[in-house]
C-alpha cells in the first residue's frame, strides 16, 4: 500500500479517485491531517523559557493539538501498513513546515516530499515522477517567523497590559496593520480643507449636433505646481466668461493599454470586496474549497504570471470566444518580496466557463477565469486626442486650456473585460464622453457658454478591508495567505472598527499605538519587509534560523528594557526629533499639574498633550486641536 497525506480534508474528495485513476495497479490510501498537527503550547511550561514555546536556546516546544490526536492515530496506522510514504501537503513554506511536523509526530523515517499547485492529475502526475526530501531550510524560515511572533505578542503585551491597564494585544504583523490605519486617521483629523475654484469652457461641433469642453490650466500663469489651486473667485469668473479661444494645437495619437495582471491573493481579495462586496476572509475560504475541488490553482500566491504551458489552453480559449491572445506569454513584474513559488491563481480547466457547487463558488470561478483569460489577450487601443487652446486674461496673462478625448479603436481584451474591479479610471470615463473634433492650428472657436467650478480640496479615504491589504502589500507587511487573517484579528480584538466598509481606529487600537510608537521597532512599517527578506535568506540557505532570531529577540529585549517598571504615560515616547512645548496654562483634569505637549513631525508623528506629572504616574493625556490646544472632550487614562 502506498499512502499520501495531504492537509486539507476538502482534497479528499478529488484525490482519492484520481490515484486510481492515476495508478490503477496500485493500492493508495490518501489520509488528511487537517492542517498542523503540532504548535506551540498556548501556556509556558518552566521559568527558564523565555516566553510561551520559545525556550533560552531558542528551540521551539510543540505540542500535539488535541483536535488533531484521531489524525495522528490513523496517519501512524497507515504509516505502519505502508510500502511507500508520500508527503503531499501544500507547496509554501507552511505547507513544508506542516510535512516535517507529520513526519517528527508520526515518527516516519522513509517518506517522499512532493508538491502541487493545481489538483489536476497532470500536476500529481509531474509531483509523483519528482519526488524530493523536506526542505528544511524552509522549515527554518517559517520556525523563525512563528517564533519572532510569538516573542513579540507575548512579551510586548504582557508589558502594554501593565502600562495601560487594558486588555489590549500586539503582534509583529497585526501592529503595523493597525499603524497605517491610525496614521491614515491622523492625517484626515489634520486635513485642512481648501476651496478653490476653475473653470470649464463648453463648446458646440461643426453639425451643431453635440458638445466638447475643455478645462482651465491655471499652472503657471497663475498658480503653480506645489500650489495649484486658485482661490479667488473673481479671477475663475473672469475666467469662465470667455467668449473665445484659438486652437494652440490638436494631436491625434494612439494609446494602448494592456490588461491588468491575473490575481495573486491580495488582488483577489481586493476584487471580491469591490464586485461581490465580500469580506477577504470569506474569499480565501471560496478560493479554498475551489482550490480543493481542483477547479483553480493554488490560491495563496504572490506570483502574477500564468506558466508557459498554460499558453495552448488560453489561445484555444481565445478562438473560441473570437479574442486574439498575444503571440507571446505577456508578464507582470511581482511585488518586491514576492516569493513566485507557485503562479498566479488561474482556472485549472481553462474551457469551463462555470463551475463551481453553489452560486458563491461560481462568481468567484468567474472572476478568477475571466480575469486571467484577460491578461493574455491583446492590448486594448485608444484614438486620443488632445486640444490646446488660448485666450487673453487679465494683464495680458494667458488663458491656457486643455481638452482631450478618447475613442476604442481595437477592443482587444476589453472584449472579455469590459470593466477591472481593481483597477478604475475616473479620467479615462471622462475622456470617453468628451468628443474633441478634429481643430487646426490658429482657428478660433467661439465658446458656448462657460461653467465656474467650485471644489475644495478632500481629506484622504479611509481604507477599506480591500485597500488596506493593497498599502499591506505594498508595504510588505504580511504575507499571500496572511491578509485576511490580520483583518479578522485586529477588528476581532477591537483595534479596529468597520463602519460602512471603512476601516477606523477604535480608542483601544490608538491608545495601543501610541505606547508603541517611537519605542519598539517592529512597529516601523519597513521592520516587517526587512524580517521577510531575513526569512528569505533563511529559506535560501544563506543564513540561520538560530542567528537571525537572537538578533531580533535582543533588539526586543533592549526595547522592552526601556518600559519595564516605567510608569503608563506616553511621555516616554520621545525621541530626538521630537518637540516639546511646555504650558502652565493648562492643568491635568486628574492631578491638576500642568499639562505638556508632546509634538513630532513626518510620518509617524503625534500631537498630544500629556501631564506633567508621569513620572509619578498619573498617565492622563489628550489629543492636540487644529489650534494647538489640548481636546479636554476626549480625555486618555482618566
Amino acid at each position: 500500500m502506498k499512502l499520501m497525506i495531504i492537509e486539507s480534508p476538502g482534497k479528499l474528495k478529488k484525490l482519492r479517485p484520481m490515484m486510481k485513476k492515476l495508478r490503477p495497479h496500485e493500492d493508495w490510501q490518501v489520509l488528511a491531517s487537517g492542517g498542523h498537527i503540532r504548535d506551540l503550547p498556548e501556556s509556558g511550561m518552566n521559568d527558564s523559557e523565555i516566553t510561551t514555546g520559545v525556550r533560552k536556546d531558542y528551540k521551539l516546544i510543540y505540542k500535539v493539538l488535541g483536535r488533531r490526536l484521531g489524525n495522528l492515530r490513523a496517519i501512524k496506522d497507515a504509516v505502519e501498513k505502508a510500502d511507500e510514504v508520500y508527503l503531499a501537503t501544500d507547496p509554501d513554506r507552511e505547507g513544508e513546515s506542516i510535512s516535517w511536523h507529520i513526519r517528527e509526530a508520526a515518527g516516519i523515517k522513509v517518506y517522499q516530499r512532493i508538491a502541487f499547485n493545481e489538483i489536476t492529475q497532470t500536476r500529481v502526475k509531474e509531483a509523483l515522477e519528482n519526488p524530493r526530501q523536506i526542505d528544511m531550510n524552509r522549515v527554518a524560515a517559517q520556525e523563525c517567523r512563528r517564533a519572532m511572533d510569538r516573542l513579540v505578542g507575548y512579551m510586548v503585551t504582557k508589558e502594554l497590559r501593565r502600562l495601560m491597564g487594558k486588555p489590549t494585544t500586539a503582534g509583529r504583523v497585526q501592529s503595523p496593520a493597525v499603524y497605517l490605519v491610525v496614521l491614515l486617521e491622523r492625517q484626515i483629523r489634520n486635513f485642512v480643507v481648501v476651496v478653490h475654484f476653475g473653470a470649464r469652457l463648453h463648446f458646440l461641433t461643426q453639425d451643431g449636433q453635440s458638445s466638447w469642453c475643455a478645462d482651465w490650466q491655471p499652472v503657471p500663469d497663475f498658480a503653480t505646481k506645489d500650489h495649484p489651486y486658485i482661490e479667488d473667485i473673481k479671477l475663475a469668473e473672469l475666467v469662465a466668461s470667455t467668449r473665445n479661444v484659438v486652437v494652440e494645437s490638436c494631436e491625434d495619437r494612439k494609446v494602448e493599454k494592456n490588461p491588468p495582471a491575473p490575481f495573486i491573493s491580495s488582488t483577489l481579495q481586493q476584487a471580491a470586496s469591490n464586485a461581490l462586496k465580500w469580506d477577504p476572509d470569506k474569499t480565501m475560504k471560496v478560493a479554498q474549497r475551489l482550490f480543493e475541488q481542483g477547479l483553480i490553482t493554488y490560491h495563496r500566491t504572490d506570483n502574477p504570471n500564468v506558466p508557459d504551458e498554460a499558453m495552448e489552453d488560453i489561445r484555444a480559449v481565445a478562438r473560441s470566444l473570437g479574442v486574439k491572445p498575444v503571440a507571446e506569454r505577456r508578464t507582470f513584474n511581482s511585488a518586491e518580496g514576492a516569493q513566485e513559488g507557485h503562479p498566479a491563481i488561474t482556472p485549472t480547466d481553462w474551457a469551463a466557463p462555470i463551475v463551481g457547487e453553489d452560486p458563491e463558488e461560481q462568481a468567484l470561478y468567474k472572476l478568477i477565469r475571466i480575469r486571467a483569460l484577460a491578461s493574455q489577450m491583446e492590448a486594448a487601443i485608444y484614438d486620443v486626442r488632445t486640444a490646446k487652446l488660448l485666450a487673453v486674461g487679465p494683464n495680458g496673462k494667458p488663458l491656457r486650456f486643455s481638452a482631450t478625448g478618447r475613442t476604442i479603436n481595437y477592443q482587444g481584451w476589453l472584449k472579455l473585460l469590459q470593466k477591472d474591479d481593481t483597477d478604475g479610471d475616473e479620467a479615462e470615463s471622462a475622456e470617453a464622453d468628451n468628443p474633441v473634433p478634429a481643430l487646426t492650428p490658429r482657428q478660433v472657436l467661439p465658446v458656448q457658454n462657460g461653467e465656474l467650478l467650485k471644489k475644495k480640496t478632500q481629506p484622504p479615504g479611509r481604507y477599506t478591508k480591500a485597500s488596506l491589504i493593497k498599502e499591506m502589500e505594498r508595504r510588505g507587511i504580511g504575507r499571500p495567505g496572511t491578509f485576511a487573517s490580520i483583518l479578522t484579528n485586529i477588528t476581532s480584538k477591537g483595534l479596529i472598527v468597520e463602519k460602512s466598509r471603512k476601516l477606523m481606529p477604535a480608542p483601544l487600537g490608538e491608545e495601543t499605538i501610541a505606547r508603541l510608537e517611537g519605542v519598539f521597532s517592529f512597529l516601523e512599517l519597513t521592520f516587517t519587509r526587512e524580517l521577510e527578506r531575513d526569512l528569505d535568506r533563511i529559506a535560501q540557505g544563506q543564513d540561520t534560523y538560530r542567528s537571525v532570531i537572537a538578533k531580533l529577540h535582543q533588539r526586543l529585549e533592549d526595547e522592552l528594557s526601556s518600559q519595564r517598571g516605567q510608569p503608563s504615560t506616553p511621555m516616554q515616547m520621545t525621541t530626538p526629533t521630537a518637540a516639546t512645548i511646555q504650558s502652565s496654562e493648562f492643568k491635568c483634569g486628574k492631578c491638576g499639574q500642568g499639562l505638556v505637549r508632546r509634538t513630532k513631525t513626518g510620518e509617524g508623528g503625534w500631537d498630544f498633550w500629556g501631564c506633567s506629572g508621569y513620572k509619578g504616574g498619573c498617565s492622563v493625556s489628550y489629543p492636540a486641536l487644529k489650534n494647538g490646544t489640548p481636546d479636554f472632550t476626549k480625555p486618555r487614562g482618566l
